[in-house]
């Protein structure tokens, strides 16, 4: 039975990090720390994979993305593109949802043999993919996703102060019963939106309502659907802060088939700031996320890890923007607000 580097790790009582410093002898390490290290690779027989070309670069970065479909995420790499060409290195492009690219055995030639570095940007078994860059010493930084251990690299936005905004800008309008509709429910995107968006409301002293609060798919359909799930059980709702610009998008088109003025009648702001949120009618409201600076940030880190193996892991946070545009344009009356008492 193969025996795996975090088993070496655990028996040890340190970091995968550490272990692949031992064993590749890059960076420092106490000695009674190397000694426990070589003395849990003997007692488990563990035997690191040959790496004769670990020095040579490809001069190439992996982008793992969920959905090449979402025009986000084809913003993301255009601009990652665009830094990396800057230092002569090339992304390649790798769509979670198009091709089954977690396979472990891809995931391991991806990590071992055709990158210098990883920029993981999915929330689907990234903990499984930090392991195995830890494993095989490859450079990784995370995209939009916290990570407790410290010794990985990280650029997140502040999505809780970003939710915040956009629910304060629809409260600064007038609005009072205000709805939430979220991607998947147990995403942490999702879940740091949501209580910024609650944040918000108690801040304002505007009770929650758990049935103002739907969760979709992060697509067109779902926001679609989960805006009419809303509407038809409270038409009360005079505005909506969406978790993304395609539901956002989705939650429009539902509310112009059914005869519903934007922002007249329901006042909606999204998040993400896709070129389509400018060009539609209504144009949208949104969060922006600096994309160019988190860009220019991981950049940084990754090439850091590059060009020095023992670097530390940093997590950089950054703060998104409010743009106002046509949808939530319209300022409420105390009769139009609604209660929120």
């Amino acid at each position: 039975m193969m025996v795996h580097i975090k088993e070496v790790a655990k028996l040890a009582n340190t970091s995968i990090t550490t272990v692949s410093r031992v064993i590749n002898d890059t960076g420092y390490v106490k000695e009674e720390t190397r000694n426990r290290v070589l003395k849990a690779i003997d007692q488990l027989g563990y035997q690191p994979l040959e790496r004769s070309n670990q020095k040579k670069e490809t001069k190439a970065i992996g982008l793992v993305i969920p959905n090449i479909e979402n025009p986000f995420f084809g913003k993301v790499a255009k601009h990652l593109t665009k830094v990396a060409n800057q230092y002569n290195y090339n992304i390649l492009l790798y769509d979670i949802q198009a091709s089954d690219v977690l396979r472990e055995e891809f995931l391991m030639d991806l990590i071992e043999k055709r990158v210098d570095g990883l920029i993981y940007a999915s929330s689907k078994r990234f903990t499984e993919a930090i392991e195995k860059a830890q494993e095989k010493n490859k450079p990784i930084v995370i995209f939009d996703r916290e990570v407790k251990n410290g010794e990985i690299s990280a650029v997140v936005i502040d999505n809780d102060h970003g939710a915040f905004i956009a629910t304060e800008h629809l409260i600064d309008m007038g609005n009072r019963n205000i709805a939430f509709i979220g991607g998947p429910e147990d995403m942490e995107i999702t879940l740091k939106r949501k209580q910024g968006f609650e944040r918000a409301l108690n801040q304002y002293k505007i009770p929650l309502n758990m049935e103002y609060i739907a969760y979709g798919d992060y697509k067109l359909r779902g926001g679609f659907d989960c805006m009419q799930k809303l509407h038809e059980a409270h038409p009360e709702i005079t505005g909506v802060v969406v978790a993304n610009d395609l539901m956002a998008i989705g939650a429009q088109h539902y509310l112009s088939g059914a005869g519903v003025s934007v922002p007249e009648e329901i006042a909606l702001i999204g998040f993400d700031n896709i070129e389509m949120s400018e060009s539609i009618r209504p144009s949208l409201s949104t969060v922006d996320y600096p994309i160019e600076r988190m860009s220019e940030r991981i950049m940084d880190l990754l090439l850091l890890q590059i060009k020095s193996p023992e670097a530390q892991g940093e997590m950089v946070r950054l703060y998104p923007t409010l743009i106002k545009r046509e949808s939530t344009n319209c300022r409420r009356t105390k009769s139009e607000a609604g209660r929120g008492d």
